[in-house]
């Protein structure tokens, strides 16, 4: 059995920061149910498919897929009041929510914690938020970039003396990471919610996390004034003698970091001597493949890797090594990085199309007869196809 079977989550998780967070609880073995509805699908279902005129292609998006792995699906409109109810019933039932629309939007539709909580007692009600439930910019329009920013990370990151630089759209640096810090603290709260019968309200601010992750950095500012007028140092980094990347015949790239005199030393011993090694070195890793340059400074005793791309680890398998599954039809979603008591988590099933598991709700959760199902498509409230 896997350690979150007989728990139930109601996933209202958008894209990565939401939807991964609860697809980390899925693979625990909760039963994750996604609502979306016709009106209101999770943004990823429009990115990633280049046949956008295809009936069906809410259902292809890779990105979707790729983050949704191991939940079944349900299509219930919450702006209309049966869709409405239906939730407030599905969500009196479980042991979690999961969400991360914009602050306000969930108690507009009557679905707050509020609500929630006066049914069922026991919720643990997981609000992931760009700036937080309270404060002057919780209602700000966020992006990763614009968290990045405000939460300190780029001010560190860039070129030499040159601009600051964010992940952008494929890392999404605040996204990710705090689906690994909501996956911790609802695993932690829904412990406390058993032992004592009461649930809670989540606050995750993305902005807060990505601060929290520099606060080594902000420590050190707070005592050295000096560090805030320091111009942005690209690899380097203080404390090491030489930390960069290096350009190779092959035009691939390695990353080489020689933290003191003796890492100096040997890399000399092994490139050339020289009285500037940045300049040796760029002439010799010019001179050999990326391989060969990489093999022979590991050799050498030093921490030299090649530089991958993504096309590289999703062809180089013992790299990927469970971050990455490949389903029976070659497609790439993914995985877990961690086992579990030895035993490897497993995608059991595929991201649900849209709706596709409604009437297996209604029908064995909700217990709604067949009537009542026929009554809700008849008013729309069951739509599985995107309303144009």
């Amino acid at each position: 059995m896997k350690p979150l079977a007989n728990v139930r989550v109601v996933d209202f998780g958008q894209l990565t920061a939401g939807a991964n967070t609860s697809a980390m609880l899925a693979d625990l073995g909760a039963e994750v149910i996604k609502v979306e509805s016709a009106s209101f699908m999770d943004l990823f279902r429009s990115m990633g498919s280049n046949q956008r005129d295809a009936h069906g292609w809410w259902n292809r998006s890779p990105q979707f897929r790729f983050t949704n792995r191991n939940k079944v699906g349900v299509a219930l409109d919450a702006k209309k009041p049966e869709g409405r109810r239906l939730l407030q019933d599905l969500m009196a039932g479980a042991d979690i929510v999961v969400e991360n629309f914009r602050r306000g939007v969930m108690e507009r539709l009557g679905l707050g914690y509020a609500t929630i909580a006066s049914r069922n007692p026991r919720i643990v009600f997981a609000s992931i938020s760009s700036q937080g439930e309270t404060g002057p910019y919780r209602l700000h329009t966020s992006f990763g970039s614009t968290l990045e920013a405000m939460g300190g990370i780029a001010a560190l990151t860039g070129y030499d003396n040159d601009k600051p630089v964010v992940s952008g759209p494929h890392v999404n640096y605040p996204d990710q990471v705090v689906s690994l810090f909501a996956a911790g603290i609802i695993i932690a709260a829904l412990r406390e919610a058993r032992r004592t019968g009461k649930g809670a309200h989540l606050d995750i601010s993305q902005r807060e996390v990505t601060s929290f992750l520099i606060g080594e950095e902000i420590l050190a500012s707070s005592v050295d004034h000096k560090r805030s007028r320091l111009a942005r140092r690209g690899n380097a980094e203080d404390g090491v003698m030489l930390q960069d990347c290096f350009r190779t015949m092959d035009q691939k790239w390695i990353a080489l970091t020689l933290e003191d005199q003796a890492d100096v030393e040997r890399c000399l011993a092994i490139v050339g001597h020289s009285k500037n090694i940045r300049g040796r070195l760029v002439e010799w890793c010019m001179k050999r493949s990326a391989v060969e340059a990489c093999d022979t400074l590991a050799a050498g005793g030093l921490a030299a890797g090649l530089v991958h791309n993504g096309t590289a680890l999703s062809r180089e398998h013992k790299l990927a090594g469970h971050t990455l599954v490949r389903r029976p039809n070659g497609e790439i979603v993914k995985g877990q990085p961690y086992s579990f008591g030895g035993q490897e988590l497993k995608v059991n099933c595929d991201a649900p199309a849209l709706g596709e598991h409604t009437e297996l709700v209604l029908r064995n959760i909700l217990g709604l007869d067949e009537t009542a199902i026929q009554h809700l498509a008849a008013l729309g409230v069951t739509r599985a196809e995107p309303v144009t």
